[in-house]
């Protein structure tokens, strides 16, 4: 697995690794109205593109396909983190908040932030400091 900055091409492939983990993995904390709410099927590319324009988005690559998928703001708000319903337990979340901690310590970022789904929280006390 390496990790990189997200490609200009690959929007709808992370949008679709969104779509596809909410709907998988989240449906025992969550109703489908929620679900189709967080994640809805037509997804548009172009909201999802302005609303991280000038954040720090980064993917996870392992076997050739984006594995994971992060995204922090310059005020250390991290609101994005996804892993491919294939790839879960894989390290691949902590991995990609490691390379965003790196980044925000580079660029004198204090302190990281984020909101949880209830699906996620275990592994953000595991990674944070809760």
């Amino acid at each position: 697995m390496y990790i990189r900055r997200l490609l200009d091409d690959e929007y709808e492939d992370v949008v679709k690794l969104i779509t596809q983990t909410v709907h998988t993995v989240c449906t025992e904390e969550y109703t489908k109205e929620e679900l189709d709410a967080w994640a809805p099927c037509n997804f548009d590319i172009n909201k999802f593109r302005n609303n991280i324009y000038g954040c720090y988005n980064l993917v996870a690559i392992k076997g050739g396909r984006i594995a994971g998928f992060i995204s922090a703001e310059v005020n250390g708000y991290i609101n994005r983190l996804y892993t491919h319903k294939d790839f879960l337990n894989q390290g691949i979340a902590t991995a990609l908040y490691k390379k965003v901690e790196e980044w925000a310590i580079q660029n004198g970022i204090m302190e990281l932030s984020l909101d949880s789904s209830k699906t996620a929280e275990g592994l953000f006390k595991s990674i944070f400091s809760v």
